[in-house]
């Protein structure tokens, strides 16, 4: 038992058979007394231990039966390809140390890394040679830049809220803020718990339709030509909308590591393949404006998608075997991610001039080109349900109500009206760039900004934490930023 605890608690040091000089000057006895009071206090670690065990099962326990729970972001694979609940067991393993050590050295971080650069690219990067078109090169990189520093400060203060409640014992363990819903429900209390509930909605919605109107897009552009006029955007989503309406209806999402390592190996084909493609078009620069406030509310938004994903984080820091290294994971990620984005964006802009369309892959042509769109095309129509799946959820636990069950025809209903609506909404907008725009630009913001300082300033009230002014000052102009974003997204 004693070298379990020694094993459990670093701080622990083993004991000797060696006497130090003053126990060899006392002899035997102080010998025997050495012994005697190291062996009494490795009995207390071990105590201590068990302790902390039983603490990490009961946690074990309840992670597992909290899997069920909505969450305010869409399932994903977390670090490594393991499922949110194989992760829980790890994070459990890690918070049974006191403190946390991490065998062999590793924290995760790598991992860690890797998934919240998956997490930042998606179908919505595709759209960044447009907003550059959009906005000019110097203006459209300021936002990334910008966008990219108030989102980590704003990871920061989740995480410290995170912190804040539990040192504070506001809620009973980590488990109970470790997702984006669960932490604001803690700190805002049940308002907070809807308003988050209805922002998922409304972003997963949002998100539908810009899936919607990207597949049918890129799948008319791979059409030969004289086929391909006889289509209009409407008419590809009418044609294949039964499809996404039986897609909505999976519950079972086996295969999960096989979809997200597709949607990797295609979203990092079709970047490359587009940066190819434009640098060997003879390059527009001067086509391109430097800055063009004006179309602010057309490409902010499509900015503000890429890095506006906290809600997707949570289960990547669960997952970390040390999650004091999950902020400085995620700051490298979206670094690395914020000048790729600015490379992509320029090239692709550059390359294909001002006429750039919001799903630029859409103007790639040849086998490549047909091969980049179909396997982006099949990406998506996987991922939506992976995607939609908090969202459904929540709509179909408001139907429910207090009944022990919801109907499998009334699920299925809820689950197609979604979908029907998302197709009827993309029938009739503009472009895929004009819906990031009105998500990312009002949604990701409110979620990503606006709500972050108000869940740290509600914890640290509730832990009886005080607010020091230059944290106040920080709290209101990163929340008076998101407001200010999410205005200027719409009025523009």
């Amino acid at each position: 038992m004693a070298s379990s605890a020694a094993r459990l608690s670093p701080a622990s040091t083993p004991v000797t058979n060696r006497p130090s000089s003053s126990a060899a000057a006392s002899g035997p006895i102080r010998r025997v007394a050495v012994v005697r009071k190291g062996t009494m206090a490795n009995a207390q670690r071990a105590r201590a231990a068990g302790a902390v065990g039983t603490s990490a099962l009961r946690r074990v326990h309840h992670r597992w039966s909290d899997t069920s729970r909505t969450e305010a972001g869409p399932l994903m694979t977390v670090a490594g390809g393991e499922r949110r609940g194989q992760s829980i067991v790890t994070t459990a393993a890690a918070a049974s140390s006191v403190p946390a050590q991490v065998r062999g050295g590793d924290t995760g971080e790598s991992a860690a890394i890797i998934n919240t650069i998956k997490a930042i690219f998606g179908a919505g990067g595709f759209a960044l040679p447009w907003a550059f078109a959009q906005g000019g090169t110097l203006l459209v990189s300021t936002c990334l830049a910008f966008s990219c520093v108030f989102a980590l400060e704003a990871l920061k203060m989740l995480v410290k809220a995170q912190d804040v409640l539990v040192e504070g014992k506001v809620v009973a363990g980590q488990s109970e803020v470790q997702t984006y819903a669960g932490l604001t429900r803690a700190a805002v209390g049940p308002a907070g718990d809807v308003l988050c509930k209805v922002l998922n909605v409304v972003t997963c919605f949002g998100i539908t339709v810009s899936y919607l109107i990207f597949v049918s897009d890129t799948a008319i552009s791979m059409l030969p030509k004289a086929s391909a006029a006889a289509f209009t955007t409407a008419k590809m989503i009418t044609i294949t909308a039964p499809l996404w309406v039986a897609l909505s209806w999976l519950r079972s999402f086996k295969g999960v590591n096989l979809i997200s390592l597709l949607g990797t190996m295609s979203v990092a084909l079709g970047m490359t393949w587009v940066m190819v493609v434009a640098l060997s078009n003879p390059l527009q620069i001067a086509a391109i404006p430097t800055a063009n406030p004006a179309a602010f509310s057309g490409f902010f938004g499509t900015v503000a998608f890429l890095f506006f994903i906290h809600f997707t984080l949570f289960p990547i820091q669960e997952a970390m075997p040390d999650p004091k290294k999950f902020v400085p994971a995620v700051s490298k990620a979206f670094y690395f991610s914020m000048v790729v984005s600015c490379a992509f964006g320029i090239i692709g802009a550059f390359g294909f001039g001002p006429e750039v369309k919001s799903v630029v892959i859409t103007m790639l042509e040849g086998a490549a080109g047909t091969a980049v769109k179909a396997l982006l095309c099949v990406n998506l129509l996987f991922t939506f349900p992976l995607m939609a799946r908090s969202c459904l959820v929540i709509l179909e636990e408001a139907a429910r109500g207090s009944a022990a069950a919801l109907s499998t025809p009334l699920s299925l209903g809820i689950r197609s009206s979604f979908v029907i609506a998302a197709a009827l909404l993309a029938c009739n907008v503009p472009n895929f760039g004009t819906v990031l725009g009105l998500v990312g630009g009002v949604c990701c913001c409110a979620m990503t900004l606006a709500m972050p300082p108000v869940i740290l300033y509600k914890s640290m009230k509730k832990a009886n934490v005080p607010v020091e002014g230059f944290q106040m000052a920080k709290i209101g102009l990163v929340c008076a930023t998101g407001l200010v974003c999410m205005v200027l997204s719409v009025v523009l």
